[in-house]
């Protein structure tokens, strides 16, 4: 038998075996790629200080001393079934946070100086990106639960602008970080499914960062579905000088296409 002919023959013999597995599980987890769209919007609390030239920056509110308001920040998160276990799984936030306040006590962080009365313009403006593989270990007509390996990249410019004085400090920060968790779905009825995921890494005094979901789903037919839940994201980072923590927490909704 000619290579080519052995090539197809094991093509076709693995397409069959994957369909048979793929037959234990619930309908709408029968896919290829799964595609789905969120919309979440946000509040960051947290605080921020920045230090330099050995002098400690004071420790700032993103609120209080920053104003940073609530902002979109909807989701873009898609699987690839690699096969009955296996998914390729990856996830994109835009992040674009501002805020324009009157400061009510003084502060420094880096090189800026705010004085009481000064007017601060400020930003927080990036993208958080997720990619992760998912091993299925649990599979059942009613659901799975499978572990996550991946890596979260936070890729964000953090600005803060004394617009009194003109003093500006601008601070990128482009961090890749390692996580792991579990993920699972368990159906209830043919209509209804319930999810929850957790992921994340702590990286000891250095910081951590973990991501909360959970949703159900109401199945309109086995290729879409409508999404409502609650999403919550902690990022926490420290150096010499600097510091970050940034916690982004509401409630989402949105739709899923499976194909």
């Amino acid at each position: 038998m000619a290579p080519r002919t052995l090539l197809l023959v094991a093509a076709a013999v693995l397409a069959a075996a994957t369909a048979r597995a793929q037959t234990d599980l619930p309908v709408p987890e029968r896919y290829t790629l799964r595609l789905e769209y969120l919309f979440w919007s946000p509040a960051p609390t947290g605080q921020l200080q920045k230090g330099v030239a050995g002098v400690d920056g004071t420790l700032i509110d993103v609120q209080e001393d920053l104003g940073l308001a609530e902002h979109a920040a909807n989701p873009l998160r898609g699987a690839l079934r690699l096969g009955t276990s296996w998914k390729l799984r990856a996830s994109w936030s835009p992040l674009d946070f501002r805020g324009d306040t009157t400061a009510d006590r003084a502060f420094v962080y880096g090189t800026a100086l705010v004085l009481p009365g000064q007017q601060v313009v400020s930003s927080l403006k990036g993208n958080y990106i997720t990619a992760e593989l998912e091993w299925d270990f649990l599979r059942r007509p009613q659901g799975f639960l499978g572990l996550l390996a991946g890596v979260k990249l936070v890729d964000v410019d953090a600005l803060v602008l004394n617009v009194d004085t003109s003093d500006r400090v601008v601070e990128t920060e482009r961090l890749p970080i390692p996580a792991f968790g579990l993920a699972g779905r368990v159906y209830l009825t043919r209509r209804l499914s319930l999810e929850g995921e957790l992921s994340g890494l702590t990286l000891g005094d250095r910081g951590h960062v973990y991501e909360v979901f959970v949703a159900a789903r109401l199945h309109v037919t086995s290729h879409l579905a409508a999404t409502g839940g609650y999403r919550k994201l902690v990022l926490e980072g420290r150096t010499d000088r600097d510091y970050l923590k940034i916690d982004l927490g509401t409630w989402t909704f949105g739709a899923e296409i499976s194909l």
